[in-house]
């Protein structure tokens, strides 16, 4: 027998993203819409005939109607894909809650909610053990279930969970906690698990999916999900992670000693996306280089913003590095070249603890001479 299936979660449909200008907020929330599409056909491509969404398919429980229904016709256009859908700790099932509220909207017959514990046979021969959570944290572990839960002899058993194993957790830490020996234990062939944003292997047959469209700027692998293929008997399964995302979300940090450097550091760059309109990055330039050069750098990041999707950047590790013909800036008037000087051997001075202050002020009063020369001009 070889059971193939699909292993996401995290999907939280209606997160919003308050940090970011309107435009790319409202990018960011379509591409956790559009992502679902991408699954059914990656599901499709690999041969799945279901798609397990290991908990937190929405955000919270007081979403408006219309992106509670959202997802559902996104599923529903995947006719030949199955979804099974777990609660997690940001729409746990509980009464009154976000399912019994999809539930009275009615569900295709390709949508599966699986808001109690228990043993639901996928396939014959092929049974999920979902662990539902029914609020934002439980006391005990949701999977324990799993251990004397009954199939039929020779019957793969796939468990679906959502919480924390070891320390692996979201940022906001769902406050269950799994045994990572769950899958032993139960005698599972497979646990999906939930809450953790990236894809994480925990043992052969313990696995966390991932957002598979990320959320924030990574310290883990976002932006997957995984194709699980069980072969059954006593064989481990094999699991192959696969790109969802249309957003990259990145992180990265460069020291530079001049402003020639940034050819090199774009160079970098323009490997974290084949098109750099689908990255999301955050920026830090630190190092020292020539204070006429200071402002070449804050260019650079303008032209550098207008190419991405969204650029953060964090310049205030680069320092100014003042040389005799660099005070020409300043010969507006002898008051501010002595000025300079000051901040100049401040910021010079490894051992003062005014340092960053000194090279930051340097910079701005830089920046509001070329200004009034500028003006005079």
């Amino acid at each position: 027998m070889t059971f193939r299936f699909i292993h996401t979660s995290d999907w939280q449909i209606g997160k919003p993203f308050r940090n970011f200008e309107d435009r790319v907020a409202g990018r960011l929330e379509g591409a956790r819409l559009s992502v679902i599409e991408r699954i059914g056909k990656i599901a499709e491509a690999h041969g799945a005939r279901h798609v397990l969404v290991a908990g937190d398919i929405y955000d919270a429980q007081t979403v408006p109607l219309k992106t509670l229904m959202q997802p559902v016709h996104r599923m529903q256009k995947a006719g030949g894909v199955t979804w099974w859908l777990l609660p997690g700790n940001h729409d746990p099932a509980k009464a009154g809650g976000i399912w019994e509220r999809l539930r009275s909207q009615g569900l295709p017959d390709n949508v599966r909610v699986l808001d109690a514990p228990g043993v639901v046979e996928m396939e014959p021969g092929v049974f999920v053990l979902p662990a539902p959570l029914t609020a934002r944290s439980v006391a005990s572990d949701p999977t324990a279930f799993m251990d004397e839960a009954a199939t039929p002899p020779g019957a793969a058993r796939i468990g679906l969970a959502h919480g924390s194993i070891k320390g692996f957790g979201s940022g906001e830490e769902s406050a269950v906690s799994i045994d990572p020996d769950r899958a032993r234990k139960a005698g599972l062939d497979y646990l999906a698990l939930g809450d953790w944003h990236g894809s994480a292997k925990i043992n052969q047959r313990t696995w966390y999916a991932g957002t598979p469209e990320p959320d924030r700027f990574p310290d883990n692998a976002p932006g997957f999900v995984l194709c699980v293929h069980i072969e059954g008997g006593a064989a481990e399964p094999k699991v192959e992670a696969i790109a969802s995302a249309a957003f990259i979300w990145a992180k990265r940090e460069f020291d530079v000693s001049a402003a020639g450097d940034l050819a090199g550091v774009e160079r970098d760059l323009e490997v974290l996306a084949g098109d750099p309109a689908n990255l999301v990055l955050r920026l830090r330039i630190g190092g020292r280089v020539r204070l006429e050069e200071i402002a070449e750098v804050e260019r650079w990041c303008e032209g550098l913003e207008a190419k991405l999707q969204h650029l953060e950047t964090d310049l205030t590790g680069l320092l100014p590095r003042a040389e005799e013909a660099d005070f020409d800036l300043f010969s507006v008037s002898e008051e501010l070249g002595e000025a300079a000087r000051f901040l100049s051997g401040i910021a010079d001075d490894e051992s003062d603890q005014r340092r960053a202050v000194a090279a930051a002020a340097l910079a701005r009063l830089a920046g509001l001479s070329r200004q009034v020369t500028a003006g005079d001009a």
